[in-house]
C-alpha cells in the first residue's frame, strides 16, 4: 500500500460569496492532520486545486490560497 503524500499546496473556492473572512482560519484548521482532494468542502470552501494531484494530507507545512 503507498503513503499517502503530504499538501505542499491546497486551493479553496469560497461557495458562499457572503462568508466571513474567519471561516478561512476555520477551514484551516478542520483540515489539518486529515486527507483531503479536489472536490472536497470545507465549512463555506470547496477544495479546487492540490499539490501534488490527488489524495493528499494536509500538514502545518501546507500552503493555503484561497479564492
Amino acid at each position: 500500500m503507498s503513503e499517502i503524500p503530504v499538501a505542499k499546496e491546497i486551493t479553496l473556492r469560497k461557495m458562499k460569496p457572503m462568508a466571513p473572512p474567519f471561516h478561512q482560519h476555520i477551514a484551516k484548521n478542520r483540515l489539518l492532520g486529515k486527507t483531503c482532494r479536489i472536490g472536497d468542502s470545507v465549512i463555506v470552501y470547496e477544495v479546487i486545486d492540490t499539490l501534488p494531484q490527488g489524495i493528499v494530507t494536509v500538514t502545518e507545512k501546507t500552503l493555503f490560497h484561497f479564492e
